[in-house]
């Protein structure tokens, strides 16, 4: 079975710019599908699983952990990123 996934070099800022253009294309398709527009539900449907795929990827540990980082994690729920959003 071929791996049909690619891997970028993205930074923090490249991912928010990327996630908030899907947010915008998210309302477009929402209206469009709100208003009967064929194919707009079933876009807007790819479009949310992407966005959770992007979202679960930010959420992963960074590399490395700073005692403050380390410190935070006793006080903060464990394993709940959507919380961020």
């Amino acid at each position: 079975m071929a791996n049909d996934l690619n891997r970028l070099d993205l930074t923090a800022k490249d991912l928010a710019m990327i996630e908030a253009a899907l947010h915008t294309q998210k309302k477009i398709l929402s209206v469009q599908s709100q208003a009967g527009r064929t194919g707009a539900r079933h876009k807007l449907s790819e479009l949310k699983h992407l966005m959770n795929r992007i979202g679960r990827n930010k959420c992963e540990a960074p590399a490395t952990v700073s005692w403050a980082q380390m410190a935070r994690s006793f006080f903060a729920p464990q394993g709940d990123c959507s919380q961020s959003r």
